[in-house]
């Protein structure tokens, strides 16, 4: 009795042959690839056999994705209120982290009377915030920097310190609650005084004061003591 091989012609056996001879390689070659790193180099070959020409290629390692890097955010904005001693007050917006020192340069700057030093300039401003420069001389009706929108305000009892100005003040600066502080000054003259400053323009000496109605030399020379002109 014949057995099967024996029965297949020579070109029948070549082929089983070469399919065989690719097995074998096909397996040591997957065996060789699962103990490498994964970072290594695919495998790639090629089997012989018998006439027959096997290539065998490792696709087991996918092509990387290559993908576009995230767009940054967008900078984040603050808006404040400037004003005060400034060469332009308004509404300006500044990037986030910003001080006062920020805030007044783009407003122009701050004027030749204004009184850098009641500002903490290094502070950092917050959105919503108004900054005030003061005027030199001057004691503004609300803090320099106004409280932030999350901060609660805390009552603070008006003491005659607080309110009360630095002697002597600035005729063309001075309001008409400062004036007041002045002895012999009440309230109605010291309205005309801020009165005729804004008919008239600044003044240009303590002398001018004579041409404000009610204010003789005699008083003009009690509130000397008390007034300048810059």
């Amino acid at each position: 009795m014949y057995s099967i091989w024996e029965k297949l012609e020579q070109k029948e056996k070549a082929t089983l042959m070469g399919v065989y001879v690719a097995s074998v390689v096909l397996a040591g070659l997957l065996g060789y690839g699962w103990g490498r790193d994964g970072d290594a180099t695919p495998a790639r070959a090629t089997a012989y056999g018998h006439g027959n020409l096997v290539e065998v290629i490792d696709l087991s390692t996918p092509e990387p994705l290559i993908t576009s890097p995230a767009e940054p955010p967008p900078p984040e904005e603050i808006a404040v209120h400037v004003a005060g001693a400034v060469r332009q007050s308004g509404v300006y917006r500044l990037s986030l982290g910003s001080r006062v020192d920020d805030a007044i340069r783009l407003a122009g700057g701050a004027r030749e009377n204004a009184d850098l030093d009641a500002l903490n300039l290094a502070e950092p401003i917050s959105d919503g915030q108004k900054i005030y420069v003061p005027r030199k001389g001057e004691t503004p009706p609300t803090p320099a920097i106004a409280h932030k929108p999350d901060a609660p305000r805390t009552p603070r009892a008006e003491t005659p310190q607080s309110t009360a100005p630095r002697f002597p003040i600035d005729l063309n600066t001075a309001t008409a609650e400062q004036l007041e502080a002045i002895p012999g000054i009440g309230p109605v003259l010291a309205q005309r005084i801020v009165d005729y400053r804004r008919a008239h323009g600044r003044f240009h000496s303590v002398e001018e004061l004579l041409e404000v109605s009610g204010i003789g030399p005699k008083r003009l020379e009690n509130m000397r003591p008390y007034v300048i002109v810059k």
